[in-house]
């Protein structure tokens, strides 16, 4: 064999090499992609199974659409009513009107907002103002905590000696 027949023989054996190894790194690329959506698609279902009380809305918000949580109740002669929960880059916000029902005025108070899940374990609680009330006067909640906790099914309201 002379030098020119050698040189070609390398130079095929290389070209050889060169396509295996770019047919194999396309087969590993494309099989990688194929588990990443897979893994991809069940934590979307997961994500959706876990989250059974909210709805997200186009922007990224998610509502809380717990019947039992947005039912109205009373604490103290003061209706809470009208209640909305979202939560939105891990702000969850508590928005509710309030009504004093009673026939005395509701001093002002900080009460204890403890989050529900649907087997009435406590999630997380957070601290929330009831305005001074005179009878029949009506204001506004408007408490947040720096956590997404809006899938929760219900919450309590309770007295705290923070004042």
């Amino acid at each position: 064999m002379n030098s020119n027949e050698k040189r070609w023989i390398v130079l095929l054996v290389a070209v050889v090499i060169i396509a295996v190894v770019l047919i194999v790194v396309l087969v590993n690329r494309n099989n990688n992609k194929g588990q990443q959506d897979q893994g991809q698609v069940v934590t979307e279902e997961q994500t959706q199974n876990v989250e059974q009380f909210v709805t997200q809305v186009e922007d990224g918000t998610k509502i809380n659409t717990s019947e039992q949580f947005n039912t109205s109740r009373t604490y103290n002669n003061v209706e809470i009513s009208n209640i909305q929960f979202t939560a939105k880059d891990n702000m969850s916000v508590l928005l509710a009107d309030i009504k004093n029902v009673g026939s005395t005025t509701h001093a002002r108070e900080v009460v204890k907002i403890t989050l529900l899940d649907e087997n009435g374990n406590t999630v997380t609680d957070f601290n929330a103002v009831i305005a001074e009330l005179e009878p029949g006067e009506s204001a506004k909640i408007n408490a947040s905590i720096t956590a997404d906790v809006a899938n929760v099914k219900d919450f309590k309201v309770e007295a705290t000696t923070q004042q």
